[in-house]
């Protein structure tokens, strides 16, 4: 839609994310409010109230000459990069993980009450019924989602989860009651990883560890390797937890060196 198209479904939006487009074509040159609004064809009033939001999130600079595109914008992009790259960083480590590579992993991120698959590797023995990369699932229900709600407060954890009586359930093994997730978040931050004992798929079981980003401390996202139940022993968990570990800690510290073996320390 174009930026006065009465029909676009949040018109300020559309208009928004258009001029940051005619910014970014003027290549550095600075625009009016009166040439932004010649060039889309919109109000100049309301063109100037949107240079003016724009700049009071940093997205647009003033100048005397006009508006430029604000520095906001590179942090925004070099946020999406890093993610990008350490998604291709994942799939790289996983491969060179002496026994996550023969397994499925993936990658997740906390999107309100659930997770959102970000990336899944399969490795000599995929394994098909889990989750695909975009699939939603309930966090409390999956080992990356408690990985990841482990490493919050508890206090907002229950703030979250206020007003629910019942927590959604996948298989008869789900958590269903918040006293009780609670009670499983604290055993997940005390052995330093999560456990989905047959509680998204019945027969399957995950373990999973929340990985810290590059540029602060706060837990981006979480990686899992999913298994079936049958073949989990001491030994197999405990290889596969060290190189979940390791993929972390390669993941978490991108200036590792490859080849070093420091990731695989355990």
């Amino acid at each position: 839609m174009s930026a006065s198209d009465p029909g676009s479904l949040v018109p300020a939006v559309t208009r928004a994310v258009a001029i940051l487009d005619a910014l970014a074509a003027a290549e550095g040159r600075p625009l009016s409010v009166s040439e932004i609004a010649r060039m889309l064809g919109l109000p100049k009033s309301s063109t100037a109230n949107l240079c003016a939001s724009l700049e009071a999130t940093r997205l647009v600079t003033r100048s005397d000459a006009g508006f430029t595109l604000g520095r906001k914008l590179v942090e925004l992009g070099g946020r999406y990069l890093s993610t990008i790259d350490q998604i291709r960083e994942f799939y790289e480590l996983c491969r060179r993980a002496p026994r996550l590579s023969r397994e499925t992993a993936r990658v997740a991120v906390l999107d309100g009450l659930d997770v959102l698959y970000l990336a899944r590797y399969d490795g000599t023995q995929p394994l098909r019924l889990t989750a695909n990369i975009g699939d939603r699932f309930p966090a409390v229900c999956t080992a990356t989602g408690k990985a990841i709600l482990s490493t919050l407060d508890p206090a907002v954890v229950e703030d979250r989860l206020r007003g629910r009586p019942a927590l959604p359930a996948l298989t008869e093994r789900s958590i269903t009651t918040v006293p009780a997730l609670l009670e499983e978040l604290r055993a997940t931050r005390l052995r330093g990883y999560a456990v989905d004992d047959e509680e998204t798929t019945v027969g399957v079981v995950c373990f999973a560890v929340p990985v810290a980003g590059f540029h602060t401390e706060s837990v981006a996202f979480a990686i899992s390797v999913t298994v079936l139940g049958a073949r989990v022993d001491d030994e197999l968990r405990d290889a596969l937890l060290a190189d979940l570990r390791g993929v972390a800690a390669g993941l978490a510290n991108p200036m590792l060196p490859r080849g070093s073996g420091l990731a695989y320390s355990g």
